[in-house]
């Protein structure tokens, strides 16, 4: 709009006359858009406002005249035929108001503002443009109020909005067109105006009140021409009654004003009755607000003194005294002073007529009991301070205006608070009427007192006090004790209590005041009444002066104490009440000192010094000799000592009152210790207190629950008063204070949890809860440890309360001994408790020392002392590895076989499991090497790497406990080996590495002992089991920490490793001897750190370490080979099995990958002079093999094991590493060397089966066969396994040489007999897998613990299991074949299938043997009968019709039964276990194996059609509710189906991503392979990718199967979110997959086609047959299959409404119950379709030809009706009816 205004303001000119009116009236639309857009559009045609202005002087005629015609127009006028009623009469008053109010304005500005000020000046010097303007203006005026009868009509209107406009207009009238106001005018306006009162809309009254106002100012004798007690008062009167009918805060200011302007005839005695009486009505009138509230009371107190004023001077007959105190005790007295204090007359005061009647004020002062009544409404606060402050505000005008005036008023106000405390409780409210009292006096001292005014003390604080004192003794009464205090407070003690008003400078007062403090208020105030005790303490300490504040303060403890004393010798107990009150006000005196409140006390009593007494320490000390101590006694010294907060400083006791109590405090603490039924706390209690422990006495019972009563009060008191007792803690008390409250807690806590593994173990019969906590004579234990935990909690919360300032803040020596104390402490408990188990007596005391370390903050120096005593050497600490100093440095000594005792063993057991623990929870940086935590080397200015005793002393500690290996609770292996390698991950300081000293210490200890045999160390598959089997505790030390630092975390430093190998080196000879026990620990080092080395060669980085290594690995080889070269008399087999195991450690092999994936890498890329040596030592140990076996020598001498399963390991290192070097007699010996030891173990295998066939089948009992179970397992010799784990490593090497490039080699074991061969030695380990799972399979058919034996002893050779199920996966169905058959020729009383399922689902699961067995499961031959019992009925056996003439009962698919009974495993039940449970692990696999075999079923075959009715028939669909467990959804978490990628990847969680990945790549690929693959070992994300690819593979075979558990669901958001991740991950390569199946496998022909339309996932099926016709559209929902697919009919030809609904619902059906594609769903209703063209008729139930599930005609024919059913309809009829009748003639069928 003012765009368009500047485009054409040029153009405005010509007809700026006819806009202007318009123009002018839109700035003053109701709307406050359309007004504001006017505005700116004129505005913006006249940017100065002097051209506005000119502009409405050019416009003015015209503007009258267009607004005067808008005042014309009527509802009618603007009247349409489509505008409803309603709306019309909004725009009349739109219209009206908005005209109104325009002219009103332009009255303003053309005859208010600018011409008026010219006005001003001479007529000559007026323009006569201006005088024009005016001219017309006023003419304009004057025809205007003519034309609309003075605007009376308007005046009448039911629009506020027209009203109020109105009101407007007539001031701007009355202001400057005054003069039309003539007499006729005056006679219609003045009752209008003046009576306007009646006006009960709000929105009027602002501009209702300018009008009257301006009006009777302008015209005062407009009143004479109306009636103004029936028009103007009446109405006024009303108005004030309603409470100006909501327009408060606009009306009540303008009151004054409106009274200033009455007549003065009419302010009369009657008015100001009738005034004040229709106010004060109106003040509750409707919700009274704040603003409210102060507008009222405002307008009544300036009203009030305009009526003192003014009515005097007005009225006619009566004295002004009279009228003003009838005002004063009549209304502020009687009406609005009662209303301050909730008193009201018997008679409602607001109505009575006669209120300033002789009757209302008669003598009669006392106000009856009858008329003090109670209202009922309860008023908001502001409006009695409001209230209380008119009346303060009004009593002070009239105390400078007329002071007799005020002596009436403060008498009536006395008069009625005298009646009130001589009522006292007898009035309901008595406390809410002093309590308004001591409000009123508030607002006294704050708007008057404060002000230098004396009248509130004259007359009527001290007329007050000296007659209502003696009452308000009497009766005790709280309130009125407050109202007193407040009274003292505002006017001070001297000035109300004595009678002459100031203090003289003789301070002649004193005495006097000291005689009435005492005889009146110290007696009275401390008469320890509780209702009153608090605030007549509060007024006895307002009372103290400063200048008698000794003598007060005196005669105050010396009442207390004598009236102490009284009750003791009186046997009075009122001993605590004493206590109590001493309490109470030394807390009032410590808030008045702290809050600064002490107003009277500015230099005497302003310290706590001030306070302080000798009588008040002699109490405190004696309170802990008084038995027993009560709560009264902890509140008083808790007053008297503060320190409740670190700002808490007042103190009311002399130091050496606070040493004693300390004292006192510790021996209490530390009595409850000797109750204890630990030996350690005895030792404890000696720490706490030394001096003492000699003369401790075992107490008895009564007197333990005595020490603990007092323990608990001196720990109340410590408590609340931390702070003051802390203030001299140089001596040693406050120190063992904190440690014994640490004690205690802990203790207790021992206790504790030695009850409840009682209680556990059944060691104590079970306590009922509530006899535990009584205290009869009997239950005197139970009470004791109830009184203990009790104790313990509260100490537990303290500690935990205190803020680590608090610790900083101590001094440094209080914490050493703290520490120290504790640390002992802390050993005595690990060392000396008995009755707990080592591993929780460790996590007990760990969790002590975490939490002790948690809250007291020990800077590094204090906190390495607190480790060094805590972990300091003892008699039965370390046993190994003990710390010593040579020259000043830190170094070991070893104790080989130490003399240790039971006892001592225990204790050292006990300690190291300690350590363990502090090491877990705290870190190994921090307690073993010194080092602070989250501190850096740079920064550390605390550990000096370069000190002679380094930071790190407590290495020795690491290797003790290395040495230890295991403890109850953890090991070195599994908690502290990964707390010493997060150390070294973490570590920032290299230069103090803890290795090189560990590996020095342990180097040294191994070389002590003589080692293990190597040999039987499974090097290839190092672990955790392995190392464990090494005897010696140093070397297996030693070589658990090379194998969790070098190869499993790979965290080594090659200098570490370098000074280590040198260290062997120079071991291994002494002169020219051989050092035999470092020979022999040599090949167990050199296996765990070769690897790491030879990575480094592998990446080129060849240093001194590696070139050193390969010169001593030459040197090595020679001296095995010389060894071999000589006769045996010459050197002995030890030396050959020494030298090659060193030999054999330097060419490491490591057996990677999964079952399916199974290698084995070669670590090494070794030389050619090593691979030449390796070739002589393989031909040496070839002939020394050959002369040593019986069969190919008689030279007689014999191979011990150790040396023949040296050379099957060097068998393995030769093919590995020298393959294409070999010949045909190497061959030829590797080969005949594998297939003795696999046949070897293959025949033990066997043996064990038939051992196991034969316990069961003769079995006499269970117990019987479980032993003899027990000795088949235990049978199998180790060595067996071990020769023949060795050889499986070796024809693993040989079946992977094909990676090798083509060569002579490959082409000879690949041929002739080698090949032969190496597949007999496959159907060897193939048998060997069958074997073992027949006889657990066997064992199982006894009992679950029967086939756990057997699985057990799998575990045992675990890494021999698993390379034997390495071999199963490549193995040739040839060979499967083979395996299988001689098995069944075994004649077990189990078959193959029945082994691998018992290895699949073992009690005792090996992960790679599970996959191998599933593998089988899945594979040809064994796949054809792995899921029924028998054989699969083939398409064959039976023709169509006799299946469907087959009941379902018999024709059910028998699943075998160890598929069936996880299948149908309830799933309520299974629901409920863990989600790694074997239970649902197996069910799962089960039907992994279901669904593949399911997948891999020809779709038109009969035993697919059986599985699929299996499923849907007897299968709950609840499995889904499992499956989805393992796949956490949120609300929307799939995404929406146009979520992007990355949306949909960031909505899920990480098993929700993993499921939802393999839901689609088991669709896309039809394979649940990967996951049952990789489910191993069993985790929640494998088991979320299995359950995710079960879901894919189920909607993918089984869609109605899954459709119907989805429509059963009733949970809303996991529905939803289902259905959103099926519709992104699942459903868009499911429904690609539909559309290529119907284009592929749906083939058309003359009658039916089919097209497919993939935006709108619409197939189209037309079918054509003579004349007639029908177009089907089948629609699939975006999340297919979850929703139903929709079919409707687009067309139809010659086919009546009937059979096309037929059909439809025909298609329906064929494709909601379709488990398969849907392309067979159309596929089999075109077959319905051609049945029925060639006359079949359809089954009357389902009413379709082919049934919708099995495909079957309907053949079984009723014999009455002849009408033809399918068999399926006929069994769901049967059994859903309950009857066998035919369900169209009733028959029996």
């Amino acid at each position: 709009y003012g765009c368009l205004t500047d485009c054409f303001r040029k153009g405005l000119a010509p007809h700026l006359k006819s806009l202007m009116g318009p123009w002018w009236f839109s700035q003053f639309d109701p709307a406050a858009e359309v007004a504001q857009a006017g505005r700116r559009s004129f505005e913006a045609a006249f940017p100065q406002s002097d051209r506005r202005l000119d502009a409405l002087m050019l416009c003015v005629k015209e503007t009258f005249v267009y607004l005067n015609e808008n005042l014309k127009l009527t509802t009618q006028a603007l009247s349409d035929k489509v505008t409803p009623t309603d709306e019309l009469e909004d725009m009349h008053h739109r219209v009206i108001s908005s005209s109104l109010l325009a002219m009103a304005t332009l009255i303003d500005i053309l005859l208010g503002v600018k011409l008026k000020s010219n006005g001003g000046e001479s007529a000559n010097t007026e323009s006569k443009s201006h005088l024009k303007v005016r001219s017309a203006t006023l003419s304009s005026a004057e025809a205007a109020l003519s034309m609309h009868k003075y605007f009376i009509d308007f005046l009448k209107s039911k629009s506020a909005a027209i009203r109020s406009a109105t009101y407007t207009l007539l001031t701007s009238y009355i202001k400057y067109v005054p003069h039309v106001f003539n007499e006729e005018a005056m006679k219609i306006l003045s009752s209008t105006i003046l009576g306007a009162f009646n006006e009960k809309d709000p929105l009027c009254h602002s501009a209702m009140w300018d009008t009257i106002l301006v009006f009777s100012r302008k015209f005062p004798e407009a009143w004479s021409y109306c009636n103004i007690h029936k028009v103007v008062l009446n109405r006024f009167w009303h108005f004030l009654q309603n409470g100006c009918y909501g327009s408060k805060q606009a009306s009540y200011p303008l009151i004054v004003q409106f009274l200033d302007v009455i007549p003065s005839e009419v302010a009369t005695e009657k008015f100001a009755i009738e005034f004040l009486q229709n106010l004060w009505a109106g003040r509750n009138q409707r919700q009274l607000s704040a603003a409210d509230s102060l507008a009222f009371f405002t307008a009544f107190k300036l009203s009030f003194l305009w009526l003192l004023k003014k009515v005097p001077r007005n009225s006619v007959g009566d004295s002004s005294d009279n009228i003003h105190n009838r005002l004063i005790t009549n209304v502020l007295v009687k009406i609005v002073w009662h209303d301050y204090l909730q008193l009201s007359l018997s008679k409602n005061l607001d109505t009575i007529p006669g209120l300033l009647s002789e009757e209302a004020t008669t003598d009669d002062h006392q106000l009856s009991h009858k008329s003090l009544l109670v209202q009922n409404v309860r008023l908001p606060i502001y409006y009695y301070q409001d209230l209380g402050k008119c009346i303060v505000e009004i009593l002070d005008e009239i105390s400078v205006a007329e002071s007799h005036l005020l002596e009436v008023a403060c008498e009536s106000l006395l008069r009625d608070y005298l009646d009130i405390v001589h009522q006292g409780e007898k009035l309901s409210k008595f406390q809410d009427h002093v309590d308004q009292l001591a409000s009123f006096f508030c607002s006294l001292d704050l708007l008057v007192v404060q002000n230098g005014r004396t009248w509130p003390l004259e007359n009527l604080a001290r007329p007050l006090v000296i007659h209502s004192l003696p009452a308000i003794k009497s009766m005790d009464s709280p309130s009125l004790v407050k109202l007193l205090l407040n009274l003292v407070e505002i006017f001070g003690p001297v000035h109300l209590f004595l009678k002459y008003s100031e203090k003289n400078d003789d301070k002649s007062y004193v005495e006097p005041y000291l005689n009435v403090f005492n005889s009146d208020f110290v007696p009275w105030c401390l008469d320890g009444k509780h209702i009153t005790c608090s605030s007549k303490i509060d007024l006895l300490l307002s009372l103290i002066q400063e200048e008698c504040f000794f003598d007060q303060w005196c005669l105050i403890i010396k009442y207390i104490i004598a009236k102490q004393k009284r009750s003791v010798d009186d046997k009075i107990s009122h001993t605590n009440d004493q206590f109590e009150l001493l309490t109470l006000i030394l807390q009032k005196v410590r808030e008045r000192i702290a809050g600064g409140k002490l107003r009277n006390l500015q230099r005497s009593g302003s310290l706590p010094e001030h306070w302080r007494h000798d009588l008040l320490d002699s109490v405190a000390v004696s309170v802990f000799c008084d038995l027993p101590a009560t709560d009264s006694h902890v509140h008083f010294l808790c007053a008297a000592l503060g320190g409740s907060s670190q700002d808490d400083q007042v103190c009311f006791l002399s130091a050496e009152a606070v040493c004693k109590i300390r004292e006192s405090i510790l021996k209490s603490l530390a009595s409850v210790l000797t109750t204890s039924t630990f030996e350690w706390t005895r030792s404890a209690h000696f720490l706490l207190l030394p001096a003492e422990h000699e003369h401790l006495k075992l107490l008895g019972e009564q007197s333990l629950l005595a020490n603990f009563e007092m323990a608990q009060f001196a720990f109340q008191v410590f408590e609340r008063s931390l702070f003051a007792l802390r203030i001299h803690e140089e001596d040693s008390v406050f120190s063992h204070i904190l440690a014994a409250l640490f004690i205690i807690e802990w203790e207790c806590s021992m206790a504790l949890t030695l009850e409840e593994e009682n209680d556990l173990e059944g060691h104590k019969e079970e306590i009922d809860a509530e006899t535990l906590l009584c205290n009869s004579s009997d239950d005197r234990l139970g009470a004791t440890v109830h009184l203990k935990a009790n104790l313990a909690e509260h100490i537990h919360a303290f500690r935990q309360s205190l803020i680590p300032s608090f610790w900083n803040d101590l001094r440094s020596d209080t914490l050493n001994r703290l520490a120290n104390i504790l640390a002992q402490s802390v050993r005595y408990s690990v060392f000396d408790t008995r009755d707990l188990g080592i591993d929780r007596t460790a996590a007990l005391c760990s969790e002590w020392v975490v939490d002790m370390l948690r809250l007291v903050c020990l800077d590094h120096i204090k906190l390495q002392s607190f480790y060094d005593i805590l972990l300091s050497e003892r008699e039965d600490w370390p046993l190994w590895v003990k710390p010593s100093l040579q020259n000043g440095h830190a170094s070991v000594k070893f104790q080989c076989e130490p003399l240790a005792t039971e006892e001592t063993e225990l204790k050292h057991q006990r300690f190291v499991a300690f350590v363990d623990k502090i090491v877990l929870n705290l870190s190994f940086g921090e307690v073993i090497l010194g080092i602070p935590r989250n501190q850096h080397c740079t920064t550390s200015s605390s550990i000096d790497v370069t000190s002679p005793v380094s930071s790190f002393s407590r290495a020795w500690v690491a290797a003790e406990m290395i040495c230890t290996w295991k403890w109850k609770g953890g090991s070195a292996f599994s908690t502290f080996l990964p707390s010493l390698v997060q150390y070294m991950k973490t570590e920032s300081c290299p230069e103090v590495s803890i290795m090189p000293f560990l590996l020095d210490t342990l180097l040294e200890g191994a070389l002590m002992h003589e080692s293990s045999n190597w040999a039987l160390f499974n090097v290839w598959h190092l672990s955790d089991s392995e190392i464990d089997k090494i005897q010696d505790r140093f070397l297996r030390a030693l070589v658990a920490l090379l194998f969790t630092t070098y190869t499993k975390e790979r965290i080594w430093r090659e200098s570490d490793a370098l000074a280590l190998f040198e260290k062997l080196l120079g071991s291994l000879f002494v002169s020219s001897t051989v050092n035999r026990k470092c020979l022999r620990t040599l090949p167990f080092v050199m296996s765990t750190i070769i690897k790491p080395l030879t990575e480094k060669m592998k990446s080129g980085e060849a240093s001194s370490c590696t070139d050193l290594m390969g010169e001593s690995i030459l040197s090595w080889l020679n001296e095995a080979i010389s060894c071999l070269s000589l006769s045996p008399r010459e050197v002995t087999q030890q030396d050959i099995e020494d030298w090659m195991q060193v030999v054999l450690s330097c060419f490491p092999l490591e057996i990677t990958g999964g079952t399916a994936k199974l290698v084995v890498k070669f670590d090494r890329e070794i030389s050619d002079a090593e691979t030449s040596l390796l070739l002589t030592l393989f031909s040496r140990y070839r002939a020394f093999y050959a002369s040593a076996d019986p069969s190919l020598s008689s030279s007689g001498t014999s191979l011990s094991k150790t040396a023949e399963l040296l050379g099957v390991k060097l068998t393995a290192v030769m093919v590995g590493y020298c393959c294409t070097k070999l010949g045909e007699d190497d061959w030829c010996f590797v080969f005949r060397i594998l297939r003795k030891w696999i046949e070897s173990s293959v025949l033990l295998v066997e043996e064990m089966t038939d051992g196991v066939n034969d316990a069961v089948i003769n079995r006499t009992s269970a117990e019987d066969i479980l032993e003899k179970l027990k000795l088949i397992a235990c049978t199998p010799e180790e060595l067996t396994f071990t020769f023949a784990e060795s050889a499986l490593v070796t024809l693993c090497c040989i079946n992977h040489v094909d990676s090798l490039h083509e060569s002579q080699t490959l082409q000879l074991i690949r041929s002739g007999e080698y090949a032969e061969s190496n597949d007999k030695m496959m159907e060897n380990v193939l048998r060997l897998f069958l074997a073992s799972g027949v006889s657990e399979a066997i064992a199982g058919s006894c009992s679950e613990e029967a086939s756990s034996i057997i699985a057990s002893s799998r575990v045992v050779y675990l890494h021999f299991w698993e390379l034997v199920a390495s071999f199963i996966i490549d193995a040739s169905p040839q060979i499967r074949g083979c395996a299988l058959e001689s098995v069944k020729l075994w004649g077990l009383s189990k078959d193959s299938v029945s082994g691998l399922y018992s290895i699949l689902f073992s009690s005792e699961p090996i992960s790679h043997l599970q996959f191998a067995a599933y593998s089988l499961l899945m594979s040809e031959p064994i796949c054809e009968v792995s899921l029924v019992n028998g054989e699969n009925p083939q398409e064959s056996d039976m023709d169509q019709q006799s299946i469907e003439s087959t009941p379902d009962s018999e024709k059910a698919l028998c699943l075998r039964d160890e598929l069936s009974a996880l299948i149908e495993m309830p799933t309520s039940g299974l629901a409920k276990t863990d989600l790694i449970a074997r239970d649902r692990v197996n069910v799962f696999v089960a039907w992994a194996l279901l669904l593949s075999h399911l997948q891999r079923l020809p779709l038109s075959s009969t035993s697919r059609a059986l599985l699929l009715s299996y499923v849907q028939d007897k299968i709950s669909p609840c499995i889904l509710d499992c499956i989805f467990q393992h796949i956490p959804l949120r609300s929307g978490s799939g995404g929406g189906a146009s979520a992007s990628g990355k949306k949909k990847d960031a909505e899920l969680v990480p098993e929700a991503k993993a499921a939802a990945e393999a839901s689609k790549n088991a669709i896309v690929t039809c394979s649940l392979l990967p996951y049952v693959e990789s489910l191993w070992p069993v985790g929640v994300l494998e088991m979320a990718s299995l359950a995710g690819s079960l879901y894919g593979m189920m909607i993918r075979l089984l869609p109605s199967y899954v459709r119907t558990w989805f429509t059963g669901l009733r949970d809303r958001s996991l529905s939803s979110s289902i259905e959103s991740l099926t519709r992104v991950w699942c459903s868009p390569p499911l429904l690609l997959d539909e559309f290529c199946q119907v284009k592929e496998s749906v083939y058309a022909d003359e009658t039916f086609s089919v097209s497919v339309n993939r935006s709108a996932y619409e197939i189209i099926a037309t079918y054509k047959k003579e004349e007639t016709g029908i177009d089907l559209v089948i629609r699939l929902p975006s999340c297919y299959p979850l929703r139903h697919v929709e079919v409707e009919c687009t067309r139809s030809l010659g086919i009546s409404e009937v059979k096309c609904r037929k059909w439809l619902l025909s298609l329906t059906s064929f494709v909601r119950n379709q488990n398969g594609a849907v392309a067979e769903a159309i596929q089999t209703w075109k077959k319905n379709f051609d049945k029925e063209f060639e006359g079949v008729e359809e089954c009357p139930i389902c009413y379709s030809i082919l049934h919708t599930s099995n495909h079957g005609l309907p053949r079984l024919a009723c014999k009455t009706c002849k009408h033809k059913f399918h068999g399926a309809c006929l069994y769901k009829w049967f059994s859903t009816s309950n009857k066998s009748t035919c369900p169209l003639c009733q028959t029996p069928f």
